[in-house]
């Protein structure tokens, strides 16, 4: 297998998560944003639930992590515009980490009626997943300007 090949392999479920996140900052949290605060609260612990069960989700979050590795051993850091696409993609999975699942946790304690709480969680969710998605784009950016 060539070093280009396993570059595009790697890509590919990357730009699918990247799709995919991109999908939910800007449609999905805006349905979200759209919902009375009791409804955004039940909605969320489903899309949770489900998101966590999805095959698609699993695989195309895991898959890059899981080929990252081989790619390094085999191939070291020698594309680094590849490489640094790489870094930034396991900087976007941590930051989501760090600060959407605490969100999650926090909107699952939270009872229907602290509407102020429930508001500033959605927001701050906008604000995480947002983030999320556009640092996995830039990441399949620099991946993209590695393989030209």
């Amino acid at each position: 297998m060539t070093q280009t090949f396993a570059e595009i392999l790697i890509l590919i479920p990357t730009t699918l998560e990247a799709g995919f996140l991109l999908a939910v900052s800007g449609v999905v949290q805006k349905v979200m944003n759209d919902m009375p605060e009791d409804q955004f609260k039940h909605f969320l612990g489903a899309l949770e639930h489900y998101a966590i069960r999805s095959p698609y989700a699993l695989s195309v979050s895991l898959l890059t992590s899981i080929a990252a590795i081989p790619y390094w051993i085999i191939y070291g850091v020698s594309n680094t515009l590849f490489t640094a696409g790489l870094i930034v993609w396991f900087i976007a999975s941590i930051l989501s980490k760090i600060f959407n699942v605490p969100l999650y946790k926090k909107v699952k304690k939270l009872n229907n009626s602290q509407t102020e709480e429930l508001k500033e969680a959605r927001r701050k969710l906008q604000t995480a997943n947002d983030m999320r998605a556009w640092v996995t784009f830039a990441s399949v950016i620099l991946m993209v300007l590695g393989l030209a």
